[in-house]
């Protein structure tokens, strides 16, 4: 009778890629539809903006 402990290397391996993709799936939907869109909200609708630390920004494309 084996052991309930067992690692079981197929077993681990399938966990560890499902947790791979949904970390990718994840991190894809956060960089296309959370962040750059909120950066571009925050910059007042400019692709690339600097900010300084007094606040104001410096557009460095995207103005066109």
């Amino acid at each position: 009778m084996e052991n309930q402990w067992t690692a079981r290397p197929w077993k681990v391996f399938q966990g560890v890629g499902i947790s791979f993709l949904l970390i990718v799936v994840l991190a894809f939907i956060y960089g296309k539809f959370i962040h750059h869109p909120l950066r571009i909200w925050l910059a007042d609708g400019e692709w690339c903006v600097r900010f300084s630390p007094d606040g104001s920004g410096k557009v460095l494309y995207g103005f066109e």
